[in-house]
């Protein structure tokens, strides 16, 4: 690995570290409620799962519809909220939703294309599938004892069968898992950890050397071996996005300041 690369990486590792304060914990993510509140867990899971392949203000517009929605549903009690909706057959007990009426669910009742897609609608009542056949109905929970068991990849694969669930955010959500509750990992496994979006994407292929021996590595598959580890690698993972997100306003300061010219980014 040259020189250039090993400080690029480092860089991109202490802005992952930097998403983790700003997006996990300064936006409100509390690791003990999350561990004892399910729906607090649930909401947390759909935070994740609703980042998919468009603009990302878009997705936090139909996430806060969605989670308005929710929290008028299940708040206060939203432990009888859902065994409610178990009891009454008013979510899909089933992964093929079989014997299952959506025009019946009061809960589907209450959605509408403000809070995304079709497919986003059916991916919360699906989640809440799954939900239901875990203890207590908490997925971090769940996670959490899935990953210490040394099952993480057996589990993402749970989670990708839930509709609307995909690589992406399924990696998505485990790595801020991990993140929060600074769960153990093998090198392996962490290959788990690695969501692929555009900027992940552009920024790895811009890293790879002309006569980088693992050229053909997928951008998961690289961040794993340059990495430097399970943590760091989706530190890295992280710190690329956070790059991403803030590379426009910090190019637009630059140039206000005069520290930038157009010559060095055509360069």
């Amino acid at each position: 690995m040259s020189e250039r690369v090993e400080r690029v990486l480092s860089a991109l590792e202490k802005m992952g570290r930097r998403y983790i304060r700003e997006f996990l914990f300064e936006e409100g993510s509390e690791p003990s409620q999350l561990r004892s509140d399910w729906y607090y867990a649930f909401k947390f899971l759909l935070s994740k799962l609703y980042m998919q392949g468009r603009n990302d203000s878009l997705s936090v517009q139909y996430l806060e519809k969605m989670q308005e929605c929710l929290d008028s549903y299940f708040l206060p009690d939203s432990i009888t909220k859902i065994e409610t909706l178990i009891q009454g057959h008013y979510i899909p007990l089933t992964a093929d939703w079989v014997n299952f009426s959506i025009e019946n669910s009061p809960l589907w009742q209450k959605f509408d294309k403000s809070m995304g897609k079709q497919r986003d609608r059916e991916m919360v009542l699906d989640v809440l599938r799954y939900i239901s056949n875990i203890p207590d109905y908490n997925i971090v929970n769940h996670s959490i004892s899935e990953i210490e068991a040394g099952r993480i990849r057996e589990h993402r694969e749970e989670l990708k069968l839930m509709w609307g669930v995909g690589p992406k955010t399924s990696a998505f959500y485990l790595r801020d898992v991990i993140f929060l509750f600074n769960c153990e990992l093998s090198q392996e496994d962490s290959i788990e950890l690695q969501p692929i979006d555009t900027w992940v994407r552009k920024v790895v292929d811009s890293l790879r050397d002309e006569e980088d021996s693992d050229r053909e590595l997928s951008p998961e598959d690289w961040l794993v071996r340059h990495g430097g580890g399970p943590i760091n690698s989706a530190l890295i993972n992280a710190g690329m996005w956070y790059l991403g997100k803030h590379s426009f306003g910090l190019i637009l300061r630059l140039l206000a300041e005069g520290n930038i010219s157009l010559e060095m980014i055509e360069s």
